[in-house]
C-alpha cells in the first residue's frame, strides 16, 4: 500500500498529484495545504474521497513539524513518497532580467522577491524534509523528490554556442531552484547510507496559471518559446499539470539509489521541455 505526501497540494501541479493517485484506491494519499478548506471543496466537487488534507505552511519550521505529527496516524508504516511541490514563482518580476532591477525600487523589490523565494523554495524544503524525515525512514520506498525546474540548467539561460541570445529572465526563480538543487545533493550525500533516495526533478513547462496573460507576458513568452524552440524544435507549448504528473511518477518509479541526488527532468533526463 505506497503512502504519497505531497507539500503544496492547493493547486495546479501540487493538486494534479492529489487527482492523479487518488486514481488507485490502494494508494494512501495526503496533500499538505496552508489553508485546507478550499483544497477539501474542490475535491468534493472533483468526486475525490480517498485524499487526506492537513493543514501546513512550508515557510515555517513549527508549522511543518506540527503536519508531520498530524500525519504520524495515517501513515502506521511511513511514508514512502515525500514530494515537495510548494514554491514561489515571483510572477511580478519574472520577465526581468539582472539590470531590470537598477533602480532603488526595483532594488528593494528584487530583495524582497529573493528573500520570499529563498524562504518558500529552499529553507521551505529543508523544513519539509526535515520535518517528515522520521516518517520517510519508517518507509519502504524511502524517496524524497523536489520539484525544481529546468530554468535551473544554466546552459538554458545563457547565449548559444553560434550567438543566438539567452534568456536573462526568471532570474531569482532560477537562482533559488538552482540552490534547491544543491540542498537536494546534500541530503543524498547525508542520506544514501540509509536508503533514502533524493531527487530535484523538472516537471517540464506546465500551464498552471488560471488567468489569461498581460500583451506584454505574451510577448516575452512566445520569446521564451522560441528560445525553447531552439533547443527542442518539437517544443509545441506548457503541457497540462496531469500530464505532467504521469510522467513525472514514471521517473520516480524508475530511481535507485544510483539516481540520489541528481537533479532530472520529467523524461528522466536533462532534456527540459
Amino acid at each position: 500500500m505506497p503512502s504519497y505526501l505531497i507539500v503544496g497540494a492547493s493547486r495546479g501541479i501540487g493538486y494534479a498529484w492529489l487527482q492523479y493517485l487518488s486514481q488507485d484506491p490502494a494508494n494512501t494519499v495526503i496533500g499538505l495545504a496552508r489553508t485546507p478548506a478550499p483544497v477539501e471543496e474542490q475535491l468534493a466537487k472533483d468526486g475525490i474521497k480517498n485524499v487526506h488534507i492537513i493543514p501546513g505552511d512550508m515557510t515555517s519550521h513549527a508549522a511543518m513539524a506540527k503536519a508531520a505529527e498530524l500525519a504520524i496516524p495515517l501513515l502506521p508504516s511511513g511514508l514512502d513518497h515525500l514530494i515537495v511541490n510548494g514554491a514561489h514563482f515571483g510572477n511580478a518580476a519574472f520577465f526581468l532580467g539582472p539590470t531590470d532591477f537598477s533602480s532603488a525600487a526595483q532594488s528593494q523589490a528584487l530583495h524582497d522577491d529573493m528573500h520570499q523565494s529563498l524562504d518558500t523554495n529552499v529553507l521551505g524544503t529543508v523544513y519539509s524534509i526535515n520535518a517528515f524525515l522520521p516518517l520517510v525512514l519508517k518507509g519502504t520506498a524511502k524517496k524524497i523528490v523536489a520539484i525544481t525546474t529546468g530554468w535551473a540548467d544554466p546552459d538554458i539561460s545563457r547565449p548559444a554556442d553560434d550567438g543566438a541570445e539567452g534568456l536573462p529572465f526568471a532570474m531569482v526563480y532560477s537562482a533559488m531552484k538552482a540552490a534547491l538543487n544543491m540542498v537536494i545533493a546534500k541530503y543524498a550525500a547525508e542520506l544514501q547510507s540509509q536508503g533514502v533516495i533524493t531527487l530535484a526533478l523538472s516537471p517540464g513547462v506546465v500551464n498552471t496559471s488560471n488567468n489569461q496573460p498581460t500583451p506584454e507576458d505574451m510577448g516575452q513568452m512566445m520569446k521564451m518559446f522560441g528560445v525553447f524552440r531552439r533547443y527542442y524544435p518539437s517544443f509545441e507549448g506548457p503541457t497540462t499539470p496531469l500530464a505532467s504528473v504521469e510522467d513525472q511518477k514514471k521517473v520516480i518509479d524508475g530511481l535507485t539509489i544510483a539516481d540520489t541526488g541528481k537533479f532530472l527532468s520529467h523524461h528522466g533526463n536533462k532534456e527540459w521541455l
